[in-house]
């Protein structure tokens, strides 16, 4: 490529210099200085194009930098057609002009690879984020096998590495008493973890979406799950909790927990109320046992990160950890000394 460029560059220059019926040496400068800059121009089109080719951007990226090549390489056309058809100009200031447009160019291929230096490091990052999450799922197959194919976790359901965590909590403290709030592939997930266990615990999922809770019955039953998983209902109604007033989950249909040794909270959904999830320790910390564990979803949003700075001063007791996750998670724990 680079070759074939250099060679088209110059023999553009040769026919102009010739059109204009100029001197040999003129001529012969112009054709020399005309093929660097198509080496250039050429080995730095390659470089590019196998160096972004396998980063998921790098297409976008590329064509930038095509784009500056051909205006830059225009440029210098137009300075040395320019410099032909006047005929005024001395060899020496031809240089100068071919020089002057080979130097914009050195700059703007320095910028551009810059960019692509860039765009290939972050994607570096989201390839290896992608394979910790496969990861994380290939493990959670292992630690607790699914007779059929579970759907994609992510975007609205938690995250692999999420999932991985809750699994392995299940079958290291095997709870009696887990309360899911949000119900999904989390509530499933935790359901066979309890089973793999061989713990006769339960877990309680809470959805107040009744088409999403069926779905999720339905998931449960699919993978012979039904016996450790109960799906809820319960629609959302204003409750008052520490003088404020939300929307949260109707609280008859949470009536009957006592002795929580694992609340995870992945709703109500947070879009169009602020902290939606906020009442959720405050309402259910009277209810758990003592070394309990509460997990909140999606620390990567304001709202959540709000939610636990508010919730570490209300319950002071209580530590609390933060995971780096896909998508962040904090975990408070009762103190194993009171039930909170």
């Amino acid at each position: 490529m680079p070759i074939g460029v250099a060679v088209v560059l110059a023999a553009l220059a040769l026919a102009i210099a010739m059109s204009m019926s100029w001197d040999p040496a003129p001529t012969s400068l112009i054709a020399v200085l005309a093929a660097i800059i198509g080496g250039v121009l050429g080995q730095t089109a390659a470089w590019a194009r196998a160096g972004a080719g396998s980063a998921r951007r790098a297409e976008f990226t590329l064509q930038r930098l095509f784009d500056v090549l051909a205006l830059e390489g225009k440029q210098t056309r137009d300075a040395v057609t320019t410099s032909a058809m006047a005929q005024s100009k001395s060899v020496e200031d031809l240089r100068k002009s071919v020089e002057a447009g080979d130097a914009r160019l050195a700059k703007s291929i320095g910028k551009v690879r810059d960019e692509i230096g860039k765009t290939s490091r972050a994607s570096r990052r989201q390839l290896d984020d992608q394979i910790a999450l496969l990861e994380s799922y290939l493990q959670l197959q292992r630690l607790v096998p699914m007779p059929r194919p579970m759907p994609r976790a992510g975007a609205w359901a938690a995250s692999e590495d999420l999932l991985l965590w809750l699994v392995g909590e299940v079958l290291r403290r095997r709870p009696a008493l887990i309360v899911d709030l949000g119900s999904g592939q989390s509530s499933v997930w935790m359901a066979a973890a309890l089973k793999e266990s061989g713990a006769p615990g339960r877990v309680v999922a809470i959805d107040h979406d009744a088409d999403y809770a069926e779905a999720t019955r339905q998931l449960a039953a699919d993978q012979g799950l039904s016996r450790w998983l109960d799906v809820r209902h319960a629609p959302l109604v204003s409750v008052t909790i520490e003088g404020r007033t939300m929307e949260f989950y109707d609280p008859d249909a949470l009536a009957d927990l006592e002795g929580i040794d694992l609340l995870s909270i992945d709703g109500p959904p947070g879009s169009g109320t602020e902290q939606a999830r906020w009442p959720a320790l405050p309402l259910l910390h009277a209810r758990l046992a003592p070394g309990a564990q509460v997990v909140l979803d999606d620390l990567i949003r304001r709202d959540e990160q709000e939610i636990i700075a508010e919730w570490a001063q209300l319950f002071p007791e209580m530590s609390l950890r933060q995971f780096d996750f896909e998508k962040g998670a904090a975990v408070f724990t009762v103190p194993s000394s009171t039930a909170g």
